[in-house]
């Protein structure tokens, strides 16, 4: 059966938005000015300019003794040379080696910008005015009529150019230094999951506009087909070609959207609806064991729970914490049990489940919609028998892929009487996402070289970092939390006599309801003291967040720790 023709969303956005520098170069070379006008616009910059730095320099005067990180000042003098650096100046090539580097000068412009109180002030209130008064958004969020709101990048990837066009994997390739290949890593990963005897069944989740796009228009109806990327009827037909089992549910939440009127995502959050999430869960049910009946009531939802939340395009959209211009919206979700109590994930269950935020909506609290009534938990209950996971919002292109290495390089079977792996992940990834190759190790007992305290027991240690991974900025992502991994070098234990240095891989947060905490901000040589306890004593509360990982493969058979303080 063909896959159903596609269609493109309607603009508003270009399919390569120009960036605010871009808009800014086009309306100033076709605007003109007076003289009288002139001087006083730059009169007007000047003063605004002066008075956001001497604003900069009065915050960093104030808080110079009790902050940790740089502040202001000392991140544009750390731009300078060292006296031993000018002391060694013997000609015109030195001197000009003295010069901050472009990525140095962009990395402090930067940082000046998320730390400025001034800009962190008056940025929500002036989004607030735009929002009211024009219904603008961001470089994150568009408004559409009727207070629903969509993540930019989601519309760039409906819009956007074809994701198969080798052309377009190249610029990916080229630009990004990412993996863009998704054929090639969804096939190879079947081959890999076969060689073990275990299943795959991909399912690509649409993103919002896919069926929600018509709400841009305010008289519009949905769509009779769903709408889709230029390359996504390639791409089923190309893996159906190679033999990759997928199930696609956008025809099928389109139909939903067409039969019963209601929304299938919603209002102003990225993700789907419960009942759209639950109605998936069971096509997939049916689709990996057609004749698959829930075997025990007591799997089944409990008793209906209203949850009433701002989604997480509301907080990309950068308003005031006290807004009132975008109300909640309250859904009902359904809480899955096992003899009672809240449902768990059971390693022992035959089907692997790998999945990112649409997983974990429902599922994870700190999202803000419920917890245990997620994909996995309905799809555990549809089964009739518990199911194992791997979840991580954001990333959905390597990240549980990673994570499911990880556990067979660090000597965990992950995979031992595994008959099938779900691998759902958002169709954004087809654009956007890093589909690098993820060789599937065997599962052999390590011998571990990096410290980490014994299970249920803490640490505190000082060492050096000797690198961080990436982390995002904060309102550049629709996820509140962020977790980093760091590499500590030089680790010296507290209150033992173990003279000998060691190493440590650590996680801790980067990013708490869209703030940067201080673990954000260390770098490549800094000494630092934290409290760490072993991750797999955290893992099952921490392990769905967003995290980076080091781009070091050999740290991935080393056993991560936790810090739960930093000094």
């Amino acid at each position: 059966m063909s896959p159903p023709p596609q269609q493109t969303a309607p603009s508003p956005p270009s399919t390569s938005p120009p960036s605010r520098e871009e808009e800014a170069a086009a309306a100033l070379n076709s605007t003109h000015f007076s003289l009288g006008a002139r001087a006083l616009l730059l009169a007007g910059f000047v003063a605004l300019s002066v008075s956001g730095i001497a604003a900069s320099f009065w915050e960093s005067f104030l808080k110079q003794s009790t902050t940790r990180p740089p502040s202001a000042l000392g991140l544009l003098l750390g731009l300078l040379p060292s006296k031993a650096a000018i002391a060694e100046v013997s000609g015109p090539l030195d001197l000009w080696r003295l010069l901050p580097s472009p990525e140095s000068t962009r990395s402090a412009e930067k940082a000046l910008e998320e730390r400025s109180s001034l800009t962190n002030a008056l940025r929500p209130r002036l989004q607030a005015l735009l929002y009211r008064t024009a219904g603008t958004g961001n470089e994150q969020a568009v408004p559409a009529p009727d207070g629903w709101l969509f993540f930019r990048k989601d519309l760039d990837y409906l819009n956007g150019r074809p994701f198969l066009d080798p052309a377009v994997q190249a610029d990916r390739a080229r630009a990004t230094s990412v993996s863009p290949d998704s054929l090639t890593a969804i096939v190879e990963f079947e081959r890999q999951l076969a060689s073990r005897g275990v299943g795959l069944l991909v399912v690509p989740v649409p993103v919002k506009p896919c069926i929600e796009a018509h709400r841009f228009n305010p008289e519009g109806t949905n769509a009779s087909v769903p709408l889709q990327n230029a390359s996504y009827s390639a791409w089923l037909k190309a893996l159906e070609e190679r033999g990759v089992s997928v199930f696609d549910p956008t025809p099928m939440l389109q139909e939903r959207a067409q039969r019963t009127g209601e929304p299938q995502f919603l209002r102003t959050d990225t993700h789907w609806t419960p009942e759209a999430m639950e109605a998936v869960a069971k096509a997939v049910v049916r689709k990996i064991q057609p004749s698959a009946v829930p075997s025990n009531s007591e799997n089944l939802a409990g008793d209906s729970v209203q949850i009433t939340a701002h989604g997480d395009t509301v907080a990309l959209l950068g308003l005031p914490k006290e807004q009132s211009l975008i109300p909640p919206q309250t859904v009902t979700i359904h809480p899955i049990l096992q003899a009672g109590s809240p449902w768990q994930a059971a390693r022992e269950g035959d089907v692997l489940l790998l999945g990112d935020s649409f997983s974990n909506i429902y599922s994870l609290g700190a999202m803000g919609w419920g917890e245990g009534s997620g994909f996995a938990e309905h799809l555990s209950a549809q089964l009739g028998r518990p199911i194992d996971t791997l979840l991580r919002n954001s990333d959905g292109a390597f990240a549980t892929r990673q994570m499911l290495q990880k556990e067979l390089a660090s000597g965990s079977d992950r995979l031992r009487g595994k008959t099938m792996v779900v691998w759902e992940f958002a169709t954004r990834e087809l654009a956007f996402g890093n589909w690098k190759n993820l060789p599937l190790p065997e599962a052999e007992p390590q011998t571990r070289s990096f410290f980490c305290p014994p299970p249920g027991a803490k640490q505190r240690v000082r060492g050096v970092i000797a690198s961080t991974a990436s982390i995002p900025r904060p309102g550049s992502v629709p996820y509140k939390e962020h977790i980093v991994a760091l590499h500590l070098v030089n680790v010296a234990l507290e209150g033992t006599t173990h003279e000998k240095p060691r190493e440590c891989l650590v996680y801790t947060w980067s990013m708490r309801e869209q703030q940067q905490t201080p673990a954000a901000r260390l770098r490549k040589g800094d000494a630092v003291s934290m409290e760490l306890v072993p991750w797999e004593d955290v893992s099952d509360a921490l392990e769905k967040f967003q995290r980076s990982e080091l781009d070091e493969p050999a740290l991935l058979l080393e056993p991560p720790t936790w810090a739960t303080t930093l000094y």
